[in-house]
């Protein structure tokens, strides 16, 4: 379910499904296209959902929240269309990869919990534009406020995403779910915390 919310950030769901389908398959026209907007995403192409602007759904006063709401809603549908190549939705997903058919999306807790926490971040980015927009249009008393927390709301849900966002890359810097496995493996063989307190004697 997280996953398809995220898919329908970038296309519609079922258009998701088809890409992913299509790539699996080596559709070589698919491919290139896949790699040419990509190619344009790390060149700097602007991000535009329609938020603001004259005919935008939130007001000018906070169009900084709503442009970063709009790029972390974009590049997380580019993410987890990566997350659903990568490791499939279903058991057998990605049988056209026989090595992946054991590795689906649903075992991958650490990946879900971070989908989980940007989707979070992206609700609560989108329920103060919308609340602090109304305030502003209905002329409520200490709106400026209003403006203001939703501004700081805003630009902190904005960079604990993109963080996030980094860490869901499996060959950046800032994902260590693989070491966290490893701890995870060990703590789970032994059925105990394996470190000696430090005031314990040692022969």
């Amino acid at each position: 379910m997280l996953l398809e919310v995220g898919a329908c950030s970038g296309a519609s769901g079922h258009g998701a499904w088809a890409l992913c389908s299509e790539l699996k398959q080596g559709n070589v026209t698919t491919v290139m296209e896949t790699i040419g907007r990509r190619l344009q995403d790390s060149l700097g192409r602007g991000v535009d959902l329609g938020l603001t602007g004259k005919l935008g759904a939130v007001h000018p006063s906070v169009a900084d929240g709503a442009h970063r709401l709009e790029e972390n809603v974009y590049h997380f549908g580019r993410t987890v269309e990566t997350l659903l190549l990568r490791f499939g939705k279903v058991p057998g997903a990605a049988s056209h990869h026989p090595a992946l058919c054991s590795q689906t999306i649903v075992e991958e807790q650490l990946v879900l919990k971070r989908v989980a926490n940007v989707l979070i971040n992206l609700f609560g980015m989108t329920a103060v534009l919308s609340r602090a927009s109304r305030s502003i249009r209905l002329g409520l008393r200490n709106h400026d406020h209003e403006v203001l927390l939703a501004s700081v709301f805003c630009a902190e849900a904005y960079h604990q995403n993109l963080f996030t966002l980094s860490q869901l890359d499996k060959h950046a810097p800032e994902n260590l779910d693989e070491h966290i496995k490893k701890v995870s493996q060990q703590i789970l063989e032994k059925r105990a915390y394996l470190c000696t307190h430090p005031l314990d004697r040692t022969s």
